[in-house]
């Protein structure tokens, strides 16, 4: 059996490659406006509006033109020692999981502050991840060999078993 060595392949168009069996939906950059990733408006990542990463507005690590301390670190920080996060009564009996989706702020000691829900879950479990993460204990981020202050987002999944 002879075959051609000449096969015609269907043009491909690379902007709506993806699952096809996936429900139809928003595309994957989030329910935010502006072609940006996540909650927020503009260009940036976050629920923030502009081409920022984190809230507020304009352009910088924490989507304000003043970054409030926080340089774009050259090594994201590390996560060293985790608490995972305890259900609410509530959510138990509800049998309601998900994910709370977190920012915050990496300081120089490798502790996480200024912790904001970007993404609740409700029914007492957003008031959980941000109390377990608060305990969280991270390598911080490092500039020129010195530790700075990294943005940071932090997916909490609740999941019954």
């Amino acid at each position: 059996m002879i075959l051609s060595a000449e096969v015609s392949l269907p043009a491909a168009d690379l902007t709506e490659l993806g699952n096809p069996f996936a429900r139809l939906g928003p595309r994957s950059n989030g329910p935010g406006s502006g072609s940006g990733i996540g909650i927020g408006k503009g260009t940036g990542v976050g629920p923030g509006t502009g081409p920022g990463a984190g809230p507020g507005d304009g352009g910088g690590t924490r989507g304000s033109t003043d970054l409030g301390g926080i340089s774009g670190a050259t090594s994201s920080p590390v996560l060293l020692f985790k608490v995972e996060p305890e259900f609410s009564e509530q959510a138990r009996k509800a049998k309601h999981q998900g994910v709370v989706i977190l920012y915050g702020e990496v300081d120089t000691s490798g502790r996480l502050r200024n912790v904001r829900v970007i993404q609740p879950l409700g029914l007492g479990l957003d008031e959980k991840a941000v109390e377990a993460v608060k305990q969280w204990k991270f390598r911080p981020g490092y500039q020129n060999g010195k530790p700075v202050v990294a943005a940071a987002t932090i997916e909490v999944n609740f999941h019954l078993l």
